[in-house]
């Protein structure tokens, strides 16, 4: 824990939406962590360590009774700050309870529809979602993925707008466009801007990464006539780390479409793009999960102009890297290389 190749602290990530958890503890898989997410006696969204404190049980097999989390095994209870309220077998309250709580308590956020987790240790930022999931303008579906890769390399296959003529050639919505062309990077203030050179409107052209407390990336895709009348399709990309080698994304899609255009809209979503773009995210799957471990991608790379935002993404996270690294007692290391000409 600590290792920022298993997830950035002190950011917001996206865990899936309110239907992940509902009366029924479930495990998470989070920043090389096993937690327990489970609702409160309010319904309020609750996550803390998957680890009974008593004998190490998981918790995420216990209930939720009366508003707290009780383990299977001897039935001692927790609250939501993770403190223990009752150990049955000395007759509940007692010394022993009021001394044992369980480690690792994250603030969760329930917003949108979407259940949000503050993963560090310190108080969290407020959580500002961005204009898509608030503005009812946006009609919206929710889309998860699971790659076993790690989320870097999940991040620079995003940042890499290069990729997409090759690996998605035969895809309808990324098979135009130019394929010999330059990328260019701009910074702003929570983290920077990638865009072809020599192309715009044609497929996957610029991408919106931002690095700050809610990491995620934001991109259009032009959609074909048979996606029935509005503007591109607008997607945001979440990653959650859960190992050194397996991502959850979250791409949630919207589309700026109301009356009937959205009605038209959504369910020509369903009929026929949904698939399709399920299909090109498994072509992500396939060549991220053929490289798995930022270890082994990153050994003897030989990098072209193409791949300056992956090298601008690198050394933009390095330095929040290095500090996690001694923050957490950690070697250091470097991710930044230079491009081969």
């Amino acid at each position: 824990v600590g290792d920022p190749l298993l997830g950035v602290r002190e950011r917001w990530y996206m865990l899936g939406t309110s239907e992940l958890v509902g009366g029924d503890p479930v495990p998470v898989r989070a920043l090389g962590e096993d937690l327990v997410l489970w609702r409160d006696g309010e319904g309020h969204p609750r996550l803390m360590l998957d680890h009974c404190p008593h004998r190490g049980a998981r918790l995420s097999i216990g209930d939720v009774v009366d508003g707290q989390l009780q383990c299977w095994y001897h039935h001692w209870r927790f609250n939501a700050d993770g403190q223990c309220m009752s150990v049955p077998s000395q007759g509940g309250i007692c010394a022993l309870a009021a001394r044992t709580r369980v480690e690792s308590v994250y603030p969760v956020e329930e917003q949108a529809g979407y259940l949000w987790a503050w993963m560090g240790t310190q108080s969290p930022t407020p959580l500002v979602l961005p204009e898509e999931f608030t503005d009812p303008r946006w009609s919206t579906f929710p889309e998860t993925v699971a790659w076993s890769a790690n989320w870097l390399l999940g991040l620079e296959n995003l940042v890499d707008l290069m990729h997409a003529p090759f690996l998605h050639a035969r895809s309808i919505t990324l098979n135009g466009g130019i394929t010999d062309d330059r990328v260019l990077v701009t910074d702003h203030d929570d983290g920077f801007e990638v865009t072809r050179k020599n192309q715009s409107g044609a497929n996957f052209d610029w991408i919106d990464v931002h690095l700050g407390a809610l990491p995620h990336v934001r991109l259009d895709i032009p959609l074909p006539p048979s996606a029935g009348p509005g503007p591109d399709l607008r997607i945001l990309g979440f990653l959650l780390p859960r190992d050194n080698d397996e991502t959850l994304v979250h791409f949630p899609r919207f589309r700026e479409v109301s009356g009937g255009e959205r009605l038209i809209w959504r369910s020509l979503y369903r009929l026929r793009l949904r698939g399709t773009h399920l299909h090109v995210l498994n072509q992500d799957k396939v060549m991220l999960e053929s490289m798995r471990t930022v270890e082994e991608a990153h050994r003897d790379e030989h990098l072209a102009q193409a791949d300056r935002p992956v090298i601008h993404l690198r050394r933009t996270l390095e330095p929040v890297f290095a500090a996690q690294r001694e923050r957490f007692g950690l070697p250091a290391e470097t991710l930044a290389n230079g491009v081969d000409d």
